[in-house]
Protein backbone atom coordinates (compact mmCIF):
# COMPACT_ATOMS: atom_id res chain seq x y z
CA UNK A 1 0.00 0.00 0.00
CA UNK A 2 1.52 3.31 -1.07
CA UNK A 3 1.60 6.02 1.59
CA UNK A 4 -0.85 8.88 1.05
CA UNK A 5 1.84 11.50 1.61
CA UNK A 6 2.87 10.88 -2.04
CA UNK A 7 -0.70 11.58 -3.14
CA UNK A 8 -0.85 14.66 -0.95
CA UNK A 9 2.47 15.89 -2.32
CA UNK A 10 1.16 15.84 -5.87
CA UNK A 11 -2.09 17.59 -4.88
CA UNK A 12 -0.59 20.41 -2.84
CA UNK A 13 -0.18 23.77 -4.60
CA UNK A 14 3.33 25.10 -5.05
CA UNK A 15 4.45 28.48 -3.74
CA UNK A 16 5.95 31.43 -5.56
CA UNK A 17 8.35 33.67 -3.68
CA UNK A 18 6.96 37.12 -2.76
CA UNK A 19 3.39 36.01 -3.47
CA UNK A 20 0.73 35.07 -0.97
CA UNK A 21 0.11 31.31 -0.84
CA UNK A 22 -3.19 29.87 -2.08
CA UNK A 23 -6.00 30.37 0.42
CA UNK A 24 -6.15 26.74 1.54
CA UNK A 25 -2.38 26.13 1.42
CA UNK A 26 -1.67 25.78 5.17
CA UNK A 27 -4.85 23.82 5.71
CA UNK A 28 -3.82 21.46 2.89
CA UNK A 29 -0.52 20.83 4.68
CA UNK A 30 -2.36 19.99 7.90
CA UNK A 31 -4.74 17.71 6.02
CA UNK A 32 -1.79 15.98 4.36
CA UNK A 33 -0.49 15.06 7.82
CA UNK A 34 -3.90 13.82 8.97
CA UNK A 35 -4.50 11.87 5.76
CA UNK A 36 -0.99 10.40 5.79
CA UNK A 37 -1.40 9.08 9.33
CA UNK A 38 -4.85 7.68 8.61
CA UNK A 39 -3.50 5.88 5.56
CA UNK A 40 -0.34 4.50 7.17
CA UNK A 41 -1.56 3.89 10.73
CA UNK A 42 -5.34 3.77 10.58
CA UNK A 43 -5.31 0.20 11.81
CA UNK A 44 -3.35 1.17 14.96
CA UNK A 45 -5.25 4.31 16.01
CA UNK A 46 -7.67 4.17 18.93
CA UNK A 47 -11.21 5.46 18.42
CA UNK A 48 -10.33 8.74 20.15
CA UNK A 49 -7.18 9.22 18.06
CA UNK A 50 -9.03 8.50 14.83
CA UNK A 51 -11.86 10.84 15.87
CA UNK A 52 -9.35 13.67 16.35
CA UNK A 53 -8.36 13.48 12.70
CA UNK A 54 -11.95 13.04 11.55
CA UNK A 55 -13.02 16.24 13.33
CA UNK A 56 -10.34 18.20 11.49
CA UNK A 57 -11.36 16.71 8.14
CA UNK A 58 -15.05 17.46 8.83
CA UNK A 59 -14.44 21.11 9.74
CA UNK A 60 -15.39 23.88 7.34
CA UNK A 61 -12.73 25.42 5.09
CA UNK A 62 -12.48 28.56 7.23
CA UNK A 63 -12.12 26.54 10.42
CA UNK A 64 -9.45 24.30 8.87
CA UNK A 65 -7.51 27.36 7.73
CA UNK A 66 -7.63 28.99 11.15
CA UNK A 67 -6.66 25.77 12.91
CA UNK A 68 -3.69 25.27 10.59
CA UNK A 69 -2.51 28.82 11.33
CA UNK A 70 -2.78 28.37 15.11
CA UNK A 71 -1.02 25.01 14.95
CA UNK A 72 1.84 26.73 13.12
CA UNK A 73 2.31 29.13 16.05
CA UNK A 74 4.72 28.39 18.89
CA UNK A 75 3.06 26.06 21.38
CA UNK A 76 -0.02 25.75 19.10
CA UNK A 77 -1.60 28.77 20.77
CA UNK A 78 -2.42 32.37 19.85
CA UNK A 79 -3.87 35.55 21.30
CA UNK A 80 -7.41 36.14 20.06
CA UNK A 81 -6.54 39.71 19.05
CA UNK A 82 -3.79 38.40 16.75
CA UNK A 83 -6.07 36.24 14.60
CA UNK A 84 -6.21 38.23 11.39
CA UNK A 85 -6.02 35.92 8.39
CA UNK A 86 -7.70 37.00 5.17
CA UNK A 87 -8.22 33.45 3.94
CA UNK A 88 -10.23 32.49 7.06
CA UNK A 89 -13.11 34.87 6.37
CA UNK A 90 -15.37 35.00 9.44
CA UNK A 91 -12.81 34.44 12.20
CA UNK A 92 -15.40 34.56 15.00
CA UNK A 93 -17.48 31.82 13.37
CA UNK A 94 -14.36 29.71 12.76
CA UNK A 95 -13.36 30.03 16.41
CA UNK A 96 -16.83 29.02 17.61
CA UNK A 97 -16.84 26.01 15.29
CA UNK A 98 -13.40 24.82 16.43
CA UNK A 99 -14.20 25.30 20.11
CA UNK A 100 -17.51 23.49 19.66
CA UNK A 101 -15.74 20.60 17.93
CA UNK A 102 -13.30 20.29 20.80
CA UNK A 103 -10.32 21.24 18.64
CA UNK A 104 -9.57 24.59 20.31
CA UNK A 105 -9.82 25.58 23.97
CA UNK A 106 -10.42 29.09 25.31
CA UNK A 107 -7.85 30.30 27.83
CA UNK A 108 -6.70 26.82 28.92
CA UNK A 109 -4.25 26.42 31.77
CA UNK A 110 -0.67 27.12 30.74
CA UNK A 111 2.58 27.57 32.65
CA UNK A 112 3.04 31.13 33.87
CA UNK A 113 6.13 31.60 31.68
CA UNK A 114 4.16 30.64 28.55
CA UNK A 115 1.34 33.03 29.45
CA UNK A 116 3.67 35.94 30.10
CA UNK A 117 5.58 35.29 26.89
CA UNK A 118 2.41 36.13 24.93
CA UNK A 119 2.42 39.68 26.34
CA UNK A 120 4.38 42.72 25.28
CA UNK A 121 6.62 44.46 27.77
CA UNK A 122 4.23 47.42 28.19
CA UNK A 123 1.30 45.04 28.74
CA UNK A 124 3.08 43.28 31.60
CA UNK A 125 3.83 46.66 33.19
CA UNK A 126 0.17 47.78 32.92
CA UNK A 127 -1.69 44.60 33.77
CA UNK A 128 0.69 42.89 36.20
CA UNK A 129 2.60 45.57 38.09
CA UNK A 130 5.46 44.13 40.09
CA UNK A 131 8.97 45.12 41.12
CA UNK A 132 10.53 47.48 38.60
CA UNK A 133 12.61 45.93 35.83
CA UNK A 134 13.85 47.07 32.46
CA UNK A 135 14.10 43.92 30.41
CA UNK A 136 11.06 41.86 29.48
CA UNK A 137 12.64 38.69 30.87
CA UNK A 138 13.07 40.42 34.25
CA UNK A 139 9.49 41.71 34.17
CA UNK A 140 8.27 38.18 33.47
CA UNK A 141 10.25 36.79 36.38
CA UNK A 142 8.99 39.51 38.72
CA UNK A 143 5.36 38.97 37.70
CA UNK A 144 5.63 35.20 38.04
CA UNK A 145 7.02 35.64 41.55
CA UNK A 146 4.43 38.23 42.58
CA UNK A 147 1.22 36.52 41.39
CA UNK A 148 -0.08 33.00 42.07
CA UNK A 149 -0.64 31.01 38.84
CA UNK A 150 -4.43 31.26 39.07
CA UNK A 151 -4.33 35.06 39.51
CA UNK A 152 -1.86 35.35 36.65
CA UNK A 153 -4.13 33.38 34.35
CA UNK A 154 -7.23 35.36 35.30
CA UNK A 155 -5.51 38.72 34.81
CA UNK A 156 -4.18 37.81 31.38
CA UNK A 157 -7.47 36.19 30.29
CA UNK A 158 -9.36 39.36 31.25
CA UNK A 159 -7.19 41.64 29.12
CA UNK A 160 -5.84 39.29 26.48
CA UNK A 161 -7.78 36.02 25.96
CA UNK A 162 -6.02 33.26 24.05
CA UNK A 163 -6.83 30.06 22.21
CA UNK A 164 -4.84 26.85 22.17
CA UNK A 165 -5.09 23.44 20.58
CA UNK A 166 -7.35 21.44 22.87
CA UNK A 167 -5.65 18.06 22.54
CA UNK A 168 -1.88 18.32 22.23
CA UNK A 169 -1.39 14.62 22.99
CA UNK A 170 -3.32 13.53 19.91
CA UNK A 171 -1.68 16.14 17.69
CA UNK A 172 1.77 15.14 18.95
CA UNK A 173 0.92 11.54 18.11
CA UNK A 174 0.00 12.52 14.55
CA UNK A 175 3.24 14.50 14.23
CA UNK A 176 5.23 11.55 15.53
CA UNK A 177 3.60 9.13 13.11
CA UNK A 178 3.93 11.44 10.10
CA UNK A 179 7.31 13.10 10.70
CA UNK A 180 8.91 10.62 13.10
CA UNK A 181 9.23 13.52 15.54
CA UNK A 182 6.67 14.88 17.99
CA UNK A 183 8.06 18.40 17.66
CA UNK A 184 8.24 18.74 13.87
CA UNK A 185 6.20 21.52 12.31
CA UNK A 186 4.57 22.16 8.94
CA UNK A 187 7.36 24.47 7.72
CA UNK A 188 8.95 21.50 5.96
CA UNK A 189 6.21 21.70 3.33
CA UNK A 190 7.03 25.36 2.69
CA UNK A 191 10.67 24.57 1.87
CA UNK A 192 9.52 21.94 -0.60
CA UNK A 193 6.83 24.01 -2.26
CA UNK A 194 9.05 27.04 -2.71
CA UNK A 195 11.41 24.79 -4.59
CA UNK A 196 14.13 25.34 -2.00
CA UNK A 197 14.37 21.61 -1.41
CA UNK A 198 13.76 18.59 -3.62
CA UNK A 199 13.43 15.19 -2.02
CA UNK A 200 14.61 11.72 -2.93
CA UNK A 201 11.95 9.26 -4.03
CA UNK A 202 11.52 6.29 -1.72
CA UNK A 203 8.63 3.92 -1.04
CA UNK A 204 6.25 4.66 1.83
CA UNK A 205 4.32 1.53 2.68
CA UNK A 206 2.69 0.04 5.74
CA UNK A 207 5.18 -2.81 5.57
CA UNK A 208 8.04 -0.34 6.17
CA UNK A 209 6.39 2.04 8.63
CA UNK A 210 8.08 3.06 11.86
CA UNK A 211 5.70 1.19 14.19
CA UNK A 212 4.40 -2.16 13.04
CA UNK A 213 1.99 -2.73 15.93
CA UNK A 214 0.29 -0.85 18.73
CA UNK A 215 2.58 -2.28 21.42
CA UNK A 216 5.65 -0.73 19.79
CA UNK A 217 3.89 2.58 19.35
CA UNK A 218 2.72 2.61 22.97
CA UNK A 219 6.24 1.79 24.16
CA UNK A 220 7.73 4.71 22.26
CA UNK A 221 5.03 7.18 23.33
CA UNK A 222 5.52 6.09 26.95
CA UNK A 223 9.26 6.76 26.60
CA UNK A 224 8.53 10.23 25.20
CA UNK A 225 6.37 11.02 28.22
CA UNK A 226 9.02 9.70 30.61
CA UNK A 227 11.53 11.92 28.83
CA UNK A 228 9.28 14.95 29.26
CA UNK A 229 8.89 14.12 32.95
CA UNK A 230 12.64 13.68 33.41
CA UNK A 231 13.35 17.00 31.71
CA UNK A 232 10.82 18.78 33.91
CA UNK A 233 12.73 17.62 37.01
CA UNK A 234 15.12 20.48 36.29
CA UNK A 235 18.85 20.96 36.78
CA UNK A 236 18.85 19.32 40.24
CA UNK A 237 16.45 16.36 40.01
CA UNK A 238 15.02 15.34 43.41
CA UNK A 239 16.54 11.93 44.25
CA UNK A 240 13.23 10.19 44.89
CA UNK A 241 11.75 11.38 41.57
CA UNK A 242 14.92 10.61 39.65
CA UNK A 243 14.70 7.08 41.06
CA UNK A 244 11.18 6.74 39.66
CA UNK A 245 12.50 7.60 36.18
CA UNK A 246 15.46 5.25 36.54
CA UNK A 247 13.26 2.33 37.55
CA UNK A 248 10.87 3.02 34.65
CA UNK A 249 13.82 2.82 32.24
CA UNK A 250 15.62 -0.11 33.88
CA UNK A 251 15.08 -2.69 31.13
CA UNK A 252 16.53 -2.18 27.61
CA UNK A 253 14.21 -2.30 24.61
CA UNK A 254 14.45 -4.72 21.71
CA UNK A 255 13.35 -1.97 19.30
CA UNK A 256 16.10 0.21 17.79
CA UNK A 257 14.25 3.54 18.01
CA UNK A 258 12.90 2.87 21.49
CA UNK A 259 16.27 1.79 22.87
CA UNK A 260 17.95 4.88 21.49
CA UNK A 261 15.27 7.12 23.06
CA UNK A 262 15.56 5.28 26.39
CA UNK A 263 19.33 5.62 26.52
CA UNK A 264 19.26 9.31 25.60
CA UNK A 265 16.87 9.98 28.48
CA UNK A 266 19.17 8.08 30.85
CA UNK A 267 22.23 9.98 29.64
CA UNK A 268 20.50 13.34 30.06
CA UNK A 269 19.21 12.53 33.52
CA UNK A 270 22.58 11.08 34.53
CA UNK A 271 24.40 14.23 33.46
CA UNK A 272 22.13 16.46 35.53
CA UNK A 273 22.46 14.17 38.53
CA UNK A 274 26.23 14.18 38.10
CA UNK A 275 26.35 17.96 38.06
CA UNK A 276 24.15 18.04 41.16
CA UNK A 277 26.60 15.75 42.99
CA UNK A 278 24.28 12.71 43.09
CA UNK A 279 27.03 10.36 41.93
CA UNK A 280 25.42 7.05 42.87
CA UNK A 281 22.25 7.78 40.93
CA UNK A 282 24.23 9.18 38.02
CA UNK A 283 26.30 6.00 37.87
CA UNK A 284 23.12 3.94 37.88
CA UNK A 285 21.71 5.95 34.93
CA UNK A 286 24.89 5.60 32.89
CA UNK A 287 25.17 1.89 33.70
CA UNK A 288 21.74 1.22 32.16
CA UNK A 289 22.41 3.31 29.02
CA UNK A 290 23.70 1.72 25.81
CA UNK A 291 24.72 4.99 24.10
CA UNK A 292 27.86 7.12 24.37
CA UNK A 293 29.02 8.96 26.39
CA UNK A 294 27.61 6.84 29.23
CA UNK A 295 30.76 4.77 29.79
CA UNK A 296 33.00 7.84 29.61
CA UNK A 297 30.90 9.63 32.24
CA UNK A 298 31.00 6.53 34.48
CA UNK A 299 34.79 6.41 34.24
CA UNK A 300 35.09 10.08 35.15
CA UNK A 301 32.83 9.69 38.20
CA UNK A 302 34.63 6.53 39.34
CA UNK A 303 37.99 8.27 39.10
CA UNK A 304 36.60 11.16 41.15
CA UNK A 305 35.49 8.62 43.76
CA UNK A 306 38.91 6.95 43.76
CA UNK A 307 37.82 3.56 42.36
CA UNK A 308 40.71 3.12 39.89
CA UNK A 309 40.19 -0.64 39.56
CA UNK A 310 36.69 -0.01 38.18
CA UNK A 311 38.07 2.74 35.91
CA UNK A 312 40.67 0.38 34.43
CA UNK A 313 38.08 -2.33 33.84
CA UNK A 314 35.78 0.13 32.08
CA UNK A 315 38.63 1.49 29.95
CA UNK A 316 39.52 -2.03 28.82
CA UNK A 317 35.93 -2.65 27.78
CA UNK A 318 35.83 0.61 25.83
CA UNK A 319 39.17 -0.12 24.17
CA UNK A 320 38.14 -3.62 23.10
CA UNK A 321 34.67 -2.65 21.82
CA UNK A 322 34.34 1.13 21.45
CA UNK A 323 30.92 2.48 20.57
CA UNK A 324 32.38 5.37 18.57
CA UNK A 325 35.71 7.05 17.79
CA UNK A 326 35.46 9.50 20.69
CA UNK A 327 35.00 6.63 23.13
CA UNK A 328 38.01 4.81 21.67
CA UNK A 329 40.11 7.97 22.03
CA UNK A 330 38.91 8.43 25.60
CA UNK A 331 39.85 4.86 26.51
CA UNK A 332 43.32 5.42 25.12
CA UNK A 333 44.01 8.77 26.76
CA UNK A 334 42.05 8.95 30.01
CA UNK A 335 44.44 8.93 32.92
CA UNK A 336 47.53 9.25 30.71
CA UNK A 337 49.94 12.15 31.34
CA UNK A 338 48.82 15.36 29.71
CA UNK A 339 50.62 16.32 26.52
CA UNK A 340 52.90 19.28 26.94
CA UNK A 341 53.29 20.08 23.27
CA UNK A 342 51.02 19.98 20.25
CA UNK A 343 51.79 16.85 18.26
CA UNK A 344 50.34 18.04 14.98
CA UNK A 345 52.38 19.67 12.21
CA UNK A 346 52.06 23.41 12.64
CA UNK A 347 52.63 26.24 10.18
CA UNK A 348 53.03 29.60 11.91
CA UNK A 349 52.42 32.89 10.13
CA UNK A 350 52.56 36.47 11.41
CA UNK A 351 49.26 37.98 12.49
CA UNK A 352 47.85 41.11 10.87
CA UNK A 353 44.84 43.01 12.24
CA UNK A 354 43.15 42.83 8.84
CA UNK A 355 42.87 39.04 9.24
CA UNK A 356 40.43 39.39 12.14
CA UNK A 357 37.43 39.82 9.82
CA UNK A 358 37.86 36.34 8.29
CA UNK A 359 40.81 34.32 9.51
CA UNK A 360 40.01 31.35 7.23
CA UNK A 361 39.96 33.56 4.12
CA UNK A 362 43.30 35.07 5.16
CA UNK A 363 44.75 31.59 5.61
CA UNK A 364 43.41 30.44 2.24
CA UNK A 365 45.02 33.43 0.54
CA UNK A 366 48.38 32.72 2.18
CA UNK A 367 48.30 29.01 1.32
CA UNK A 368 47.37 29.51 -2.35
CA UNK A 369 49.64 32.49 -3.02
CA UNK A 370 51.70 30.30 -5.37
CA UNK A 371 48.64 28.64 -6.93
CA UNK A 372 45.91 26.18 -6.12
CA UNK A 373 42.39 26.27 -4.73
CA UNK A 374 41.26 26.46 -1.11
CA UNK A 375 37.72 25.75 0.02
CA UNK A 376 36.33 26.50 3.46
CA UNK A 377 34.32 23.28 3.69
CA UNK A 378 34.94 21.99 7.22
CA UNK A 379 32.72 18.92 7.82
CA UNK A 380 30.90 19.37 4.53
CA UNK A 381 33.97 17.76 2.94
CA UNK A 382 34.04 14.32 4.62
CA UNK A 383 30.26 14.10 4.96
CA UNK A 384 29.71 15.19 1.35
CA UNK A 385 32.16 12.65 -0.09
CA UNK A 386 30.55 9.98 2.08
CA UNK A 387 27.06 11.01 0.98
CA UNK A 388 27.98 10.85 -2.70
CA UNK A 389 29.61 7.43 -2.34
CA UNK A 390 26.92 5.94 -0.07
CA UNK A 391 23.84 7.70 -1.46
CA UNK A 392 21.92 4.47 -2.01
CA UNK A 393 22.78 3.33 1.53
CA UNK A 394 21.28 6.52 2.98
CA UNK A 395 18.03 6.03 1.06
CA UNK A 396 17.83 2.24 1.25
CA UNK A 397 14.34 0.87 2.04
CA UNK A 398 15.00 -0.07 5.67
CA UNK A 399 11.81 -0.61 7.64
CA UNK A 400 10.71 2.37 9.70
CA UNK A 401 13.43 4.78 8.61
CA UNK A 402 11.36 6.84 6.13
CA UNK A 403 8.00 7.97 7.39
CA UNK A 404 7.03 10.81 5.03
CA UNK A 405 7.88 12.24 1.63
CA UNK A 406 9.92 15.20 2.91
CA UNK A 407 12.87 13.58 4.69
CA UNK A 408 16.47 14.50 3.98
CA UNK A 409 17.87 11.35 5.60
CA UNK A 410 16.74 8.14 7.28
CA UNK A 411 15.91 8.37 10.96
CA UNK A 412 18.89 6.15 11.80
CA UNK A 413 21.52 7.98 9.72
CA UNK A 414 23.83 8.60 12.69
CA UNK A 415 22.94 5.54 14.74
CA UNK A 416 25.73 3.06 15.54
CA UNK A 417 23.98 0.25 13.66
CA UNK A 418 23.36 2.21 10.44
CA UNK A 419 25.56 -0.11 8.36
CA UNK A 420 24.36 -3.29 10.03
CA UNK A 421 20.78 -2.51 9.00
CA UNK A 422 21.77 -2.14 5.31
CA UNK A 423 24.50 -4.66 4.53
CA UNK A 424 21.99 -7.15 3.09
CA UNK A 425 20.43 -4.46 0.89
CA UNK A 426 23.38 -2.48 -0.51
CA UNK A 427 26.72 -3.15 -2.17
CA UNK A 428 29.74 -1.46 -0.60
CA UNK A 429 31.05 1.24 -2.97
CA UNK A 430 34.56 0.62 -1.63
CA UNK A 431 34.46 -2.76 -3.40
CA UNK A 432 34.64 -0.87 -6.73
CA UNK A 433 37.97 -0.18 -8.34
CA UNK A 434 39.30 3.39 -8.29
CA UNK A 435 37.82 4.36 -11.64
CA UNK A 436 34.46 2.87 -10.69
CA UNK A 437 34.34 4.64 -7.33
CA UNK A 438 35.19 8.00 -8.88
CA UNK A 439 32.63 7.50 -11.65
CA UNK A 440 29.99 6.54 -9.08
CA UNK A 441 30.56 9.70 -7.03
CA UNK A 442 30.61 11.94 -10.10
CA UNK A 443 27.43 10.35 -11.49
CA UNK A 444 25.64 10.78 -8.17
CA UNK A 445 26.66 14.45 -7.97
CA UNK A 446 25.36 15.02 -11.51
CA UNK A 447 22.08 13.12 -11.19
CA UNK A 448 21.16 14.11 -7.64
CA UNK A 449 22.31 17.75 -7.56
CA UNK A 450 19.82 19.76 -5.52
CA UNK A 451 18.12 16.71 -3.97
CA UNK A 452 18.08 17.19 -0.20
CA UNK A 453 20.48 14.89 1.62
CA UNK A 454 21.61 15.70 5.15
CA UNK A 455 25.09 14.46 4.28
CA UNK A 456 25.58 16.61 1.17
CA UNK A 457 25.53 20.40 1.45
CA UNK A 458 25.05 21.42 -2.17
CA UNK A 459 25.99 25.02 -1.36
CA UNK A 460 29.50 23.77 -0.59
CA UNK A 461 29.64 21.34 -3.51
CA UNK A 462 29.31 23.84 -6.31
CA UNK A 463 29.88 22.50 -9.83
CA UNK A 464 33.55 21.87 -10.42
CA UNK A 465 34.58 21.46 -6.77
CA UNK A 466 34.32 17.66 -6.77
CA UNK A 467 36.30 17.34 -10.00
CA UNK A 468 39.12 19.59 -8.79
CA UNK A 469 39.27 17.84 -5.44
CA UNK A 470 39.40 14.35 -6.96
CA UNK A 471 42.14 15.50 -9.32
CA UNK A 472 44.22 16.46 -6.28
CA UNK A 473 43.34 13.50 -4.02
CA UNK A 474 44.23 9.99 -5.06
CA UNK A 475 41.32 7.56 -4.92
CA UNK A 476 43.28 5.60 -2.33
CA UNK A 477 43.16 8.68 -0.09
CA UNK A 478 39.47 9.13 -0.82
CA UNK A 479 38.93 5.54 0.34
CA UNK A 480 40.85 6.20 3.54
CA UNK A 481 38.70 9.25 4.30
CA UNK A 482 35.48 7.38 3.54
CA UNK A 483 36.51 4.61 5.95
CA UNK A 484 37.14 7.18 8.69
CA UNK A 485 33.62 8.57 8.25
CA UNK A 486 32.10 5.08 8.11
CA UNK A 487 33.76 4.21 11.44
CA UNK A 488 31.88 7.03 13.18
CA UNK A 489 29.34 9.00 11.07
CA UNK A 490 28.09 10.83 14.18
CA UNK A 491 31.58 11.99 15.15
CA UNK A 492 32.29 13.03 11.56
CA UNK A 493 29.78 15.86 11.90
CA UNK A 494 32.12 18.15 13.85
CA UNK A 495 35.79 19.02 14.10
CA UNK A 496 37.10 18.47 10.56
CA UNK A 497 39.83 20.97 9.51
CA UNK A 498 38.56 24.31 8.22
CA UNK A 499 40.22 24.36 4.81
CA UNK A 500 40.65 21.82 2.06
CA UNK A 501 43.49 22.99 -0.18
CA UNK A 502 44.24 21.51 -3.61
CA UNK A 503 47.61 22.56 -5.00
CA UNK A 504 47.54 20.42 -8.14
CA UNK A 505 47.45 16.82 -9.28
CA UNK A 506 48.25 14.61 -6.31
CA UNK A 507 48.96 17.55 -3.99
CA UNK A 508 46.47 18.63 -1.33
CA UNK A 509 46.07 19.02 2.44
CA UNK A 510 43.51 19.67 5.16
CA UNK A 511 44.29 22.72 7.29
CA UNK A 512 42.86 23.73 10.68
CA UNK A 513 43.17 27.51 11.09
CA UNK A 514 43.72 29.11 14.48
CA UNK A 515 44.04 32.76 15.40
CA UNK A 516 46.48 34.04 18.04
CA UNK A 517 44.32 33.04 21.02
CA UNK A 518 42.47 30.01 19.63
CA UNK A 519 43.01 26.48 20.92
CA UNK A 520 42.17 23.14 19.36
CA UNK A 521 38.95 21.56 20.60
CA UNK A 522 38.86 17.88 21.47
CA UNK A 523 36.87 16.95 18.36
CA UNK A 524 39.39 18.82 16.20
CA UNK A 525 42.29 16.97 17.83
CA UNK A 526 40.49 13.70 17.21
CA UNK A 527 40.06 14.43 13.51
CA UNK A 528 43.71 15.49 13.15
CA UNK A 529 44.88 12.33 14.92
CA UNK A 530 42.69 10.13 12.75
CA UNK A 531 43.82 11.84 9.54
CA UNK A 532 47.47 11.43 10.52
CA UNK A 533 46.87 7.84 11.51
CA UNK A 534 45.42 7.14 8.07
CA UNK A 535 48.36 8.82 6.37
CA UNK A 536 46.34 11.77 5.09
CA UNK A 537 47.98 15.23 4.98
CA UNK A 538 46.66 17.55 7.69
CA UNK A 539 48.20 20.31 9.76
CA UNK A 540 47.42 23.36 11.87
CA UNK A 541 48.03 26.89 10.64
CA UNK A 542 48.57 29.32 13.51
CA UNK A 543 48.73 33.06 13.21
CA UNK A 544 51.12 34.46 15.80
Amino acid sequence: MQGSSRIAEAALPHLVADRAPPAHYYADNLLAVIDGVRCQYGDLLTDAEAAFGERIIAASAGAQRLLARIISRKGCRARVDSLCYREVGDTRAAVEELVGAGLLARCPELPGEALLAMLRRDEIERWLPAAGARRKVDLMAAAAAAYPPADLRCAIARHCPWLALADMDHFNLYRLLFFGDRHADLATFVLRDLGIAKYEDYPLTRERRLFQDRARLDEFVALCRIGDYARDLGARPPPELAQVVLEALWQPSAERAAERRRSRILNGLGRRLERAGAHDQALACYARSTLPPARERRARILKRLGDMAAVDKLKRAMHERPLDALEARFAQRFGAPARRRERHAVLQLPWQPAYAANVEAAAAKCLTAAGGHAWHLENALPLGLFGLAYWDWAFAPVAGMFVNAVQTAPIDLFWPDFFTARRALCADPLALDDAGLRARMAATAASRRGVANRLVDWRAWRPGVLERLLDAMSMQDVRKLLRLVAEDPQGARTGFPDLTVAYGAGAYEFVEVKGPNDQLREQQRLWLDRLHGAGLPARVLRFR
